[in-house]
């Protein structure tokens, strides 16, 4: 059987992207085209949308679907679904406004009263606080600790809720200043309040029925064939209106979210203090208060797992099916409340891929400081450039559920202005750490131009880079197959933060991970669960750290006031048995949870050695010995080492926007001796670098354009390869050229626009472009006289043109979209026609909002295209 490698090279890669196709109701034969059209982009797989649709789960919805359940299966296609009639997941098509009101939403908030004591028989009105349906958890009251603050004396609180009688509270308030607490949990929160409890099992299961179950029942023969399964998104705590990334217990959340089942979770952990404990959510309550707090979000986020994420695997796998999605991540929400769901790897585990998502202009090249304006903020570009990918495929690496398999929801709500080219560099980021499906948004059939988060790849035939975006796709399903069913050979573990975040200060995950990319250090992050529920990741230690298909020789563990009892353990006991183990910054002063040897447990910890963010990498490399060695420091090249049956393939990413890389590197792997390739992947050829591999470590020149990918393969079987010729100094094209140009709807009907002559600066074609809002393509041509063709040689343009194709005698040299712009061409004897055709993206004509946040290159070729023969 063919391996990998020789698979994508004769295009027997399977399929991985399927992209949103978005439904509102349009005509059966606009359904038909589009589906057409995703096909000929080289995707066989759908995920459908149904937010836009005005009659889902109703007669219009089933026509619709059973038209693309029949297209499906006469192309031998697959169909995900959306699972909901509305964005984000958990509205149930609208059920909890009606019939099952009782399982909204449920909050836990707090009313409170200060009162001056003593004060003997006082009475305090309760029943005026409870609105209807409102479920009385418990009334307490505490010792103000100072007069300034809101501060509570936990040792000294009393619980009072059994002295409620008729609608009031009776209490001998003793001498001093005292705090009154009524905790209640209500419907009438300020949050998502006609939407699911995702932390009540019944809740969840009410969606089930209202999503998932009808379409079971429609397509049960359909189920593990053509229909694959169900789509979440961003499905959340929903305790807050809007999207407060920073959404943290204390005094600013007045409504927490809130269960039946979560209550006795709590009940369970806390015993006698449960009703004491609560107001600590809200209020300061002493050195314990970060205690507290960590254990309802451990509950919390456990519960979530429950009653959500397993309950709908459980369903799903029952049925032959699959359950993905993702949550939001921006800004590190997905270790908090309100808008996400307080523990990324949590939420994420019963789906069968590890999902993330990149819209809105939050991952855009270069942009890697912590203040990156986007759309809805402006931070963190520091996570979203060195976190978020990494969080997705380090869940697939460890989670043997996942099977390696890590989707990311890609080029939404970028604005038309997002060209091909930028979309290629944002598959490259996200392949180069360790994502391998993918989810494109969107395919609209409705009228261009949708407003609706663009850009949409089709667009009625409207969008002039079509047949550029079916070149990458095919890119994108060649390298996806190429890093899917081996191992990624991660070295170092990186502790994931929330856990520590939810008792006080912490590092975030990403500050450690970023000083070891920017240093070729392959790394994942992992959670405390990881040491906590061995089982759940098939965690075992013996020399190494083992987690699902994971060796790692190191564990990093990023500052943190209060660290979790298991990975505290764990590094202590590591250290003492050679195991090298870092603490960045510090160590931490506190145990998240409350256990009797504490002191004990920090006495190891304190022998594991600290390091500062600036020496880890250095610290981490004398430790445990580079596997990839550059011969100079190259902080934006990124790598993913992958083996698999093909050897070792080397993913390179050259990130930086103006420098080119250019470096010996030394790989050391023990396992290959054989030859060293160089994979193109856009080609989709191979060349050889160098033969023989001594001493598990091998050295080779690696040259890299910005914003070029290669794959360094490391293999003892291979076919035959051209060596790998980098390219030499070209000569500019000083002939006379003509431009013309062809709106997309007419294509290839070309018009004039203007001669360029051979001492001429090729002009910028920016201001004509905005003035006639032009959409289609611009194509320059020239005439090159070969004297003794036929002879090979290559056209190379300098810049970012975005999506380009060449022609020479009208034959198609082929298309590009990102660097380097190198065209093989053959030139016969005499008169050769080269042209060179820039298709342009719809934001001249669409002018849209998204794209404001955008700072576009100026328009058309800027300098004379360059031959090398």
């Amino acid at each position: 059987m063919d391996n990998k490698l020789q698979q994508i090279l004769k295009n027997r890669q399977d399929n991985y992207i399927f992209p949103f196709f978005w439904q509102h109701g349009e005509a059966p034969e606009v359904l038909l085209e589009e589906m057409k059209r995703i096909r000929e982009s080289n995707i066989s797989a759908v995920c459908v949308e149904s937010r836009p649709h005005p009659d889902f789960a109703g007669e219009h919805w089933w026509r619709d679907m059973d038209l693309i359940m029949e297209e499906a299966r006469t192309n031998n296609m697959q169909v995900w679904l959306l699972d909901d009639d509305s964005f984000p997941t958990g509205h149930a098509n609208g059920v909890f406004s009606g019939a099952h009101k009782n399982l909204a939403n449920l909050f836990l908030t707090e009313w409170h009263a200060d009162v001056n004591g003593p004060l003997e028989k006082s009475a305090m009105l309760v029943d005026a606080v409870l609105g209807e349906g409102d479920e009385l958890i418990a009334v307490t009251a505490y010792p103000r600790t100072s007069p300034d603050t809101g501060d509570i004396d936990l040792r000294q609180g009393v619980e009072l809720t059994a002295q409620v009688r008729n609608g009031w509270l009776r209490w001998d308030v003793p001498r001093g200043l005292w705090r009154v607490f009524i905790i209640y949990a209500t419907h009438h929160g300020d949050g998502k309040r006609d939407y699911f409890n995702i932390l009540d099992s019944q809740s969840v299961g009410v969606l089930i029925d209202q999503v998932y179950r009808p379409h079971y029942e429609r397509y049960r023969e359909d189920f593990g064939k053509t229909f694959m399964g169900f789509f979440s998104d961003e499905q959340e705590f929903g305790n807050l209106p809007g999207y407060d990334f920073q959404a943290r217990l204390g005094k600013g959340m007045k409504f927490i979210p809130w269960s039946g089942e979560l209550r006795e979770r709590l009940k369970k952990r806390w015993k006698d203090d449960f009703s004491i404990f609560l107001a600590a959510l809200w209020f300061y309550a002493g050195q314990a208060t970060g205690k507290i707090r960590y254990a309802y979000m451990d509950e919390v986020t456990l519960q979530l797992e429950a009653a959500f994420s397993k309950q709908i695997h459980q369903w799903c796998s029952q049925r032959g099916v699959s359950h993905i999605g993702h949550i939001i991540e921006d800004d590190n929400s997905h270790g908090r409340l309100g808008c996400s769901t307080g523990h990324y790897f949590r939420s994420i585990s019963g789906m069968g891929m590890a999902g993330i998502d990149v819209v809105l202009l939050q991952i855009m090249p270069g942009l890697t400081q912590t203040v990156h304006q986007w759309v809805a903020s402006d931070r963190d570009g520091e996570f979203f450039h060195f976190g978020l990918a990494k969080m997705g495929s380090s869940l697939a690496h460890i989670d043997a559920k996942k099977e390696g398999r890590a989707m990311c929801e890609i080029f939404g709500a970028y604005g038309w202005q997002e060209g091909v080219s930028l979309m290629k560099w944002l598959a490259d980021h996200m392949l180069c750490r360790g994502i391998n499906h993918f989810v494109p948004h969107a395919f609209s059939p409705k009228a261009f131009p949708d407003p609706d988060c663009p850009p949409h790849f089709y667009a009625g035939g409207n969008h002039p880079q079509y047949w550029h975006f079916g070149e990458l796709m095919a890119y994108m399903n060649r390298m996806s197959h190429l890093l899917s069913g081996g191992r990624y050979l991660a070295e170092v573990a990186v502790l994931y933060h929330a856990d520590a975040e939810w008792a006080g200060g912490a590092m975030l995950f990403q500050k450690p991970l970023r000083a070891l990319m920017e240093h070729q250090i392959e790394c994942d992050v992992v959670p405390n669960d990881l040491f906590a529920e061995p089982e759940k990741y098939g965690m075992k230690f013996d020399t190494l750290l083992h987690a699902g298909t994971q060796a790692y020789r190191a564990l990093v563990i990023p500052y943190c006031e209060y660290i979790p009892q298991a990975a505290a353990r764990f590094a202590g006991e590591a250290v003492q048995n050679g195991y090298p183990v870092f603490l960045l910054e510090g160590v931490p002063r506190a145990v998240c949870e409350d256990i009797p040897d504490e002191a004990e447990v920090l006495k190891k910890l304190a022998a594991v050695p600290v390091v500062s963010l600036e020496t880890l990498a250095g610290m981490v490399q004398e430790a445990i010995g580079p596997a990839i060695e550059t011969d100079g420091v190259y902080p934006d090249l990124r790598t993913y080492s992958y083996r698999n049956d093909s050897g070792i393939c080397i993913y390179f990413f050259n990130e930086n926007t103006v420098n080119a890389v250019d470096t010996v590197v030394t790989a050391a792997f023990q396992e290959c001796t054989g030859k060293v390739l160089r994979l193109d992947g856009w080609k989709n050829r191979i060349y050889t670098l160098c033969e023989g591999i001594s001493g598990g470590k091998t050295s080779f020149r690696l040259q890299l354009a910005p914003g070029e990918a290669a794959v360094i393969i490391l293999t003892d079987e291979a076919p035959y390869a051209p060596p790998f010729t980098p390219g030499d100094s070209c000569e500019k094209l000083q002939g006379a050229w003509k431009v013309f140009c062809a709106d997309v709807s007419e294509y290839p009907d070309f018009k004039w626009l203007c001669d360029i002559g051979e001492e001429e600066v090729f002009p910028d074609l920016t201001d004509w472009a905005a003035e006639g809002k032009f959409n289609g393509m611009v194509r320059y041509e020239t005439v090159l006289i070969e004297k003794a063709g036929p002879r090979q040689a290559v056209l190379a343009l300098e810049g970012l043109p975005d999506a380009v194709e060449v022609f020479v005698n009208r034959k198609s040299c082929g298309r590009r979209i990102g660097t380097p712009y190198d065209f093989e061409l053959v030139l016969e004897q005499g008169e050769n026609v080269i042209a060179i055709e820039l298709s342009t993206t719809p934001v001249w004509r669409a002018g849209d909002a998204w794209s404001a946040l955008a700072v576009l290159p100026p328009f058309g070729l800027r300098s004379r295209p360059q031959l090398r023969v």
